[in-house]
């Protein structure tokens, strides 16, 4: 660590660390997958030195303590010795997985605003980023681990969260490290890096296909969300990434036609706990909204623009399990289990759903649906 880097002596409180284990290899051909002579290191650790330690009066905080590794070599040959040596990008020493969001904001900042691998004190007096610069950044992070990266409509969204709704998501636009990283965004209690790390995490588990497939528009404000529904057809819906979830949510809002202006209802954001339940495309399938007595009716019909729901998601729907195991194995057929199923509902007052000469008829599938649920004898009673 540190070899021919200042910064270690100059920074007071600055953290130091041994590497113990075997640190001397001799480079050979049979570790290399090109032919080129190679060494791997294994098992090495690293070592905080307690007797140098940390100081309340550091003026950095563990994410933003640069570190760097040396790699020095000797290559001997009849009548000739080559010393050769070279130094590792900065990187960030964290003792708990908590915090490798901030750790890897600060290798961001750090690589796209630095060109001195060696000045490990940048985060005494980090500079601006350009918004130009930055929105390539964040929109490099999305497409490294999806299929798509970022437009400019989603950009936009996000400029204005950091810039501010006036600035228009300006290219010229200068934003602090603080205002990315450390300062909560808006009136939220997290800063805009991690609300951005909890949607990243949250499409690589449970969002990955949808996202690839372009169905969630994700960053969109709520008055632009408006503005695009208010002219499409009733049931016409749209999927966006909640703003007050710092782990990361993803709600749905619909439109409904009435003889005044258009309503628009959003349900409660999903967050990683219930799509680890039940598949976002089937919560989309199977959603319903219930007032008073009125028979449950699911309210999405086309994903924004005119796409019919089942189009845009059928492919990702559930396939029907295999019959239940018996509770009775002697007895007669169809002494199952009673199958059960996860469904959405949303009850909401009748004057929140559109009038009923609006209401659209129910579809085959959704008449089954219903008849399953009440069952064949009543069915005729209830519709």
């Amino acid at each position: 660590f540190y070899r021919d880097v200042s910064e270690k002596n100059s920074v007071k409180g600055f953290r130091k660390f041994n590497i113990l284990g075997t640190n001397t290899k001799v480079m050979n051909m049979e570790e290399s997958t090109n032919g080129s002579l190679a060494a791997e290191f294994r098992h090495l650790q690293l070592k905080e030195q307690k007797n140098a330690g940390r100081t309340n009066e550091g003026p950095l905080i563990v994410t933003e303590e640069l570190h760097s590794l040396s790699f020095e070599t000797q290559l001997c040959q009849p009548g000739l010795v080559i010393d050769l040596e070279t130094t590792s990008l900065p990187i960030v020493v964290i003792s708990n997985v908590s915090q490798l969001p901030s750790g890897w904001a600060s290798i961001l900042w750090f690589n796209m605003l630095s060109t001195d691998p060696k000045n490990l004190s940048f985060f005494l007096n980090p500079p601006y980023a350009k918004w130009s610069k930055l929105s390539e950044v964040l929109s490099w992070q999305f497409s490294s681990v999806t299929k798509r990266g970022l437009n400019a409509d989603q950009l936009s969204m996000l400029g204005e969260k950091l810039l501010g709704p006036t600035s228009g998501g300006s290219l010229d636009g200068l934003i602090p490290w603080t205002r990315f990283c450390k300062e909560n965004i808006n009136d939220k209690n997290f800063p805009f890096w991690l609300w951005i790390e909890g949607i990243l995490e949250l499409i690589k588990k449970h969002l990955l296909c949808l996202w690839n497939d372009g169905c969630i528009m994700g960053f969109i404000s709520k008055e632009k969300e408006r503005a695009l529904l208010k002219d499409q057809s009733p049931g016409t819906f749209l999927l966006r990434f909640s703003e007050s979830s710092r782990e990361g949510a993803i709600t749905f809002t619909w439109v409904e036609g009435s003889q005044n202006e258009p309503q628009f209802h959003s349900v409660e954001p999903y967050t990683k706990k219930e799509l680890s339940a039940v598949t976002f495309p089937d919560i989309i399938r199977n959603y319903k909204v219930m007032a008073a007595e009125n028979i449950p009716e699911n309210p999405l019909r086309f994903l924004y623009p005119d796409i019919p729901k089942d189009n845009a998601f059928g492919k990702y729907y559930s396939r029907p399990k295999e019959a239940p195991e018996p509770m009775d194995l002697d007895g007669p057929k169809g002494n199952g289990y009673i199958k059960t199923e996860l469904i959405s509902v949303s009850e909401v007052h009748p004057s929140r759903l559109q009038s009923p000469e609006n209401l659209l008829p129910m579809s085959p599938e959704e008449f089954d649906e219903v008849s399953r649920m009440v069952g064949s004898a009543e069915i005729d009673t209830v519709v």
